[in-house]
């Protein structure tokens, strides 16, 4: 009855968040709606709870004074975003966005451009009858020139709705997928474009190709205002799971969009040594990114976790990185040199 009860108030919870014109729920109806208040803020709880400042090499006290004197009282919402533009864009932080209603910022992606990549070239080029699976996450078939080789696309490690309405057992399906290509003696994992999503889902599927458990990073929690106050570690590791494990070789494909979660899934599959990574670089954002709320009603994120590989390096901002000899980018979608190398891979 009591774990009923808190469902319940969970559930009123939020709906009564959905319901709010703004975020008066949290500062009050006397909440301060001034434009330097709110930069005041905002930099502030960066200044608190950021745990990226040293990696992204960035002094938060000198973008607040090159900043806080372009805030004015009387300036338009429009002048005051592009204000939050200076301060935030030197992060470079995929994670790190700020949503208005006169449209959205992120740190990271707004000055690149995305790798080019499309999955519909893939299945239309290189794969023989390709079947969906996972809610439609999972792609999965074997190469038109060669049926021995499989293929696995997974597009994210999410679907749907998450949070209390999530229903995230789509992941279990890559069951589906490796059951249809169980006979194959080369797989192609597909992760480019994949933008994150739940630590569970890649858990769940990274060890249907784990040969050995390994601990591949440890993720550390900002946890008070010091500029190194972090929690105690938290052990990621990729762990045998299902009847049977996919070991042959894998040539994992990678871009600079596969983020977030996805990173996760490269990390993990890069510990194993029947794995490739071929392609670009991975975008470079392992943080979990908490949404935050002005004082007027708009969102933005902050990046509170660093994530260490178990050499010491942090892979935060330069992403999992290919070898030299696989490092490579596709001049377009329809010429896809990363799926080609990842081919001649399989070939060998």
């Amino acid at each position: 009855m009591k774990k009923l009860r808190l469902i319940i108030f969970a559930i009123f919870l939020q709906a009564a968040l959905f319901a709010l014109p703004s975020c008066t729920f949290f500062y009050g109806e006397s909440a301060d709606l001034t434009y330097p208040a709110m930069f005041d803020a905002l930099w502030k709880d960066y200044n608190e709870t950021y745990a990226l400042f040293d990696v992204r090499g960035v002094d938060w006290n000198v973008q607040y004074e090159n900043c806080r004197n372009l805030v004015k009282e009387n300036m338009t919402d429009r002048e005051f975003f592009g204000v939050l533009k200076t301060l935030l864009y030197p992060l470079e932080d995929s994670h790190v966005y700020v949503k208005t209603p006169l449209g959205s910022l992120n740190a990271g992606e707004d000055n690149i451009s995305p790798d080019s990549f499309s999955l519909t070239e893939v299945c239309s080029q290189y794969i023989n009858n390709p079947k969906k699976c996972g809610n439609n996450v999972i792609t999965y078939g074997t190469l038109k020139t060669d049926s021995t080789v499989g293929y696995i696309h997974i597009a994210a490690f999410s679907s749907g709705q998450t949070g209390i309405n999530q229903k995230q057992d789509w992941a279990s399906d890559i069951d589906v997928a490796l059951e249809a290509l169980k006979d194959t003696r080369c797989m192609i994992l597909d992760v480019r474009g994949n933008r994150g999503g739940l630590t569970g889902n890649v858990t769940r599927i990274s060890g249907r190709f784990c040969a050995e458990n390994k601990v591949y990073a440890v993720s550390y929690t900002k946890n008070g205002a010091g500029k190194n106050d972090f929690g105690t570690g938290v052990e990621l590791e990729i762990k045998k799971n299902g009847s049977w494990q996919y070991t042959k070789p894998v040539v994992l494909l990678t871009n600079a969009q596969t983020m977030s979660a996805g990173e996760e899934f490269s990390m993990a599959m890069c510990s194993q040594p029947h794995v490739t990574q071929v392609g670009n670089h991975t975008c470079g954002v392992f943080s979990l990114a908490l949404e935050r709320c002005l004082a007027n009603g708009w969102r933005y994120s902050v990046s509170v976790q660093k994530v260490i590989a178990p050499d010491g390096t942090t892979p935060e901002g330069r992403g999992i990185v290919p070898a030299s000899e696989n490092l490579i980018l596709n001049p377009s979608a329809s010429e896809d040199l990363q799926m080609q190398r990842a081919i001649s891979l399989c070939g060998e």
